[in-house]
């Protein structure tokens, strides 16, 4: 029994270790730009740096909170689907709740990004002129960095910790590493950060998956990028035409 309390004991330290260190490697490939560098040499593509920055930086987000977190803690520790939230779980039982928080999340994104410092911040594809390709590029970036990004938060951060250290724990823990990776955007958003994860670790706690997170999370994401779209005059958007 303590060796199986031990395992799991170090198995939840691994885990609340390996979330800064992944945001470690991943601000550090934003800052030496190694995806964008590789992306520019390899690919001949004629959208502007902006563009590429875009995708650049969300592949390094894919990459080091999703596909690494994936390989660690389902090939290497073969935890399974439902000790880590990858299971649809209790999510149909709350789908009022989920959907009336999703029709929220809308409308609060449209809301705000009236503010011009929302616009100077979103969309973060940063181009004059959108076309309908721009639209579904930036929202499957989105979804699928955010699918891995609620996977290591609300799916493996958050049921690794609870079950080994209890509710109340697992919350703290994963509040202060949630807030602590967006520091670097600023101290205002950062605490913007704890309210929505209490109620997206609360959602994970009542479904017993991440799927609630993820789906409100990109909505806000994907919401916010199109709100400021539509209310920035600076930004044009175009139903015909190339994406470039």
């Amino acid at each position: 029994m303590d060796a199986i309390k031990f395992k799991a004991e170090l198995l939840a330290f691994i885990t609340v270790f390996s979330v800064p260190v992944l945001f470690y490697f991943y601000s550090w490939n934003d800052k030496t730009r190694l995806f964008l560098k590789s992306l520019m040499k390899r690919l001949n593509v004629s959208w502007k740096d902006e563009g590429i920055a875009f995708i650049s930086e969300k592949l390094a987000g894919i990459l080091y909170t999703g596909l690494i977190p994936f390989i660690v803690f389902f090939l290497v520790f073969h935890l399974p689907p439902e000790q880590t939230g990858f299971v649809a779980g209790n999510t149909f039982r709350y789908r009022y709740i989920v959907l009336f928080l999703i029709l929220l999340t809308a409308s609060l994104s449209f809301l705000s990004s009236k503010s011009r410092r929302i616009q100077q911040v979103s969309p973060e594809l940063k181009l004059k002129n959108w076309y309908p390709a721009h639209l579904f590029i930036s929202a499957s970036a989105w979804i699928i960095y955010l699918f891995g990004y609620e996977m290591l938060f609300r799916g493996i951060l958050w049921f690794v910790t609870f079950e080994t250290f209890g509710f109340w724990p697992a919350m703290i823990i994963n509040l202060f590493l949630y807030a602590a990776v967006h520091v670097q955007k600023g101290l205002l958003i950062a605490a913007g950060t704890l309210p929505v994860g209490i109620i997206f670790c609360l959602l994970s706690y009542l479904t017993g998956s991440f799927f609630a997170a993820f789906m409100i999370h990109s909505t806000l994401a994907i919401s916010t990028e199109i709100s400021s779209l539509y209310h920035n005059p600076d930004i044009h958007f175009h139903l015909t035409g190339r994406a470039r």
